[in-house]
């Protein structure tokens, strides 16, 4: 059996806006769940084996109470973004525990099936993309400010580390995902067309 030539299959796939299109309108979804799942398990993975050495509650609190900055950004991502598609925030908690989280959003739907599709999509996952231009920024701030005082740099790592921890998606985050999913494809794949056929990529 010859082994697959990634180069040239990408040459192929490179080289056809329709096969181009589809590629990334496929791929790009399950990217996302792939990422915010993996950083999901890291914490637990984390989480369990820091379990062995000190009490479950001390983990509790250091992953919410010590990193709390990460929750309260994690919530107010999926907050901010039900807003700006159109969705209706029935209630926003940040300091009340809600099974291994100390905080939690409620919305409701709004719209037509296309927009709660959108509304799914980017709802549930709007913690990885706030979460990583927070990180990017911290770490810019830490490690490329050189005028930057020594406490600047010290919030920024903490900002960073605890967003780091929190930009995940939850197993409840990926099934309201997965439901937007085919129209996501749909749309990702138009813009994608559009943009080729515009050489703007």
């Amino acid at each position: 059996m010859s082994e697959i030539n990634w180069a040239e299959l990408w040459t192929t796939i490179n080289s056809n806006i329709f096969l181009f299109s589809l590629t990334i309108a496929v791929l790009l979804p399950f990217a996302v769940i792939l990422v915010g799942y993996a950083i999901h398990m890291l914490g637990l993975t984390l989480a369990q084996l820091a379990d062995l050495f000190i009490d479950s509650w001390i983990v509790y609190a250091i992953i919410n109470y010590l990193f709390f900055p990460g929750v309260m950004l994690h919530e107010t991502a999926h907050a901010l973004f039900a807003v700006l598609t159109g969705a209706k925030v029935t209630e926003l908690a940040l300091f009340k525990r809600d099974g291994d989280s100390l905080g939690h959003v409620t919305f409701r739907h709004r719209g037509g099936p296309i927009l709660v599709a959108v509304q799914r999509i980017f709802i549930s996952s709007a913690p990885m993309f706030v979460g990583a231009a927070v990180v990017f920024g911290c770490q810019h701030v830490v490690f490329h400010m050189a005028t930057a005082p020594l406490w600047l740099k010290i919030l920024a790592g903490y900002i960073g580390i605890s967003m780091f921890f929190h930009m995940t998606m939850s197993p409840q985050d990926i099934k309201v995902y997965v439901k937007g999913i085919p129209v996501f494809i749909l749309i990702l794949f138009i813009e994608m067309l559009l943009l080729r056929f515009f050489h703007i990529i």
